[in-house]
């Protein structure tokens, strides 16, 4: 049981990179689109001119597949590898 929980872990980490992966062009447009409001911030500019247009923000569609790659990678997967480890550990106590 504990070794089928650290092989789902590394099946859930590999499963958010890949969410990450499809999402990578969405993750570059939002970075450039903050840098460009920080950029106007530090300007004293008005940021709104600056940010992306309202059409091109409503054509990305990948926040939830961003946020479930970030869950995925960084939190769900790493909590089950640990946790099979812990078990795996600690049952022969």
């Amino acid at each position: 049981m504990p070794r089928l929980l650290g092989i789902i872990g590394a099946l859930v980490i590999c499963a958010g990179l890949d969410l990450l992966w499809q999402s990578r062009h969405e993750i570059r447009f939002w970075i450039a689109a903050y840098l460009s409001v920080f950029r106007a911030m530090l300007r004293q500019e008005e940021p709104l001119r600056v940010f992306p247009s309202k059409e091109a923000a409503e054509k990305r569609h990948g926040a939830i597949r961003f946020l479930l790659g970030m869950g995925f990678t960084f939190f769900l997967g790493p909590i089950l590898i640990v946790l099979g480890l812990t078990l795996m550990f600690y049952t022969n106590l």
